[in-house]
């Protein structure tokens, strides 16, 4: 029987902790805002997270990498006008699997590499930036 999947974001001091579970170190780190975070939750996927008075359970691995990624891309932009951050969650939610587990891995594995090798700061805003572009957020 496969195990329920099973994951808790962390809103604390302007940031967001993507965690395994509540006691873990988290996997990524992002400065984002926790309304972005939960505005989009709101809209595409409010049946499969509880929220708690520090973060968020997420039950659904999808929406999770959806997660991931949203808040990464959100995270160096500049300009975040509505129909930005509209068309944003629109390219997030239309990502097939495959697109999608490349997108989060390419952001785990930078986070994780810049924690050791060089620095977060540079490689995370990168992958962001490449997918805002790739994707037509960024004109």
């Amino acid at each position: 029987m496969e195990p329920e999947f099973k994951r808790f974001i962390l809103f604390r001091g302007g940031r967001a902790y993507f965690k395994e579970d509540v006691l873990e170190e988290p996997e990524l780190v992002l400065d984002v805002d926790e309304h972005e975070i939960l505005d989009f939750v709101r809209r595409y996927g409010a049946s499969k997270v509880r929220q708690t008075s520090s973060g968020l359970w997420v039950y659904d691995e999808t929406l999770y990498k959806q997660l991931v990624v949203y808040a990464t891309a959100l995270s160096t932009m500049k300009d975040k006008s509505a129909l930005r951050l509209l068309k944003l969650a629109e390219v997030v939610r239309s990502l097939d699997e495959y697109s999608l587990h490349f997108w989060f891995a390419e952001i785990i594995w930078r986070y994780r590499r810049g924690r050791y090798w060089s620095s977060p700061l540079v490689s995370i805003p990168r992958v962001a930036k490449a997918f805002r572009v790739m994707y037509g957020v960024d004109e």
